[in-house]
């Protein structure tokens, strides 16, 4: 199942904090630079970007690491 970007900003804003987002990113920054994006372009997302299997991976492990937290990816499209 494919997984917007723009919900997993979503559902961090509004579950962990506003800055949450830009954290993950940074720490994950490498695999989302391999992708040709920018920390720019995560932030100012384009809502129809699909995350791909490995860098939601990759966000969904900084998620766990900075906030002890998981986010199941069927959560996800409510947001």
């Amino acid at each position: 199942m494919a997984v917007k970007a723009s919900n997993f900003k979503n559902w961090c804003t509004e579950n962990i904090s506003p800055q949450s987002w830009t954290r993950i990113c940074l720490k994950c920054l490498d695999d989302v630079r391999e992708r040709g994006m920018t920390l720019k372009t995560m932030e100012e997302l384009n809502p129809d970007i699909d995350l791909d299997e490995d860098l939601l991976n990759a966000l969904n492990k900084a998620l766990g690491e900075l906030y002890e937290m998981s986010v199941d990816e069927e959560l996800l499209v409510r947001y």
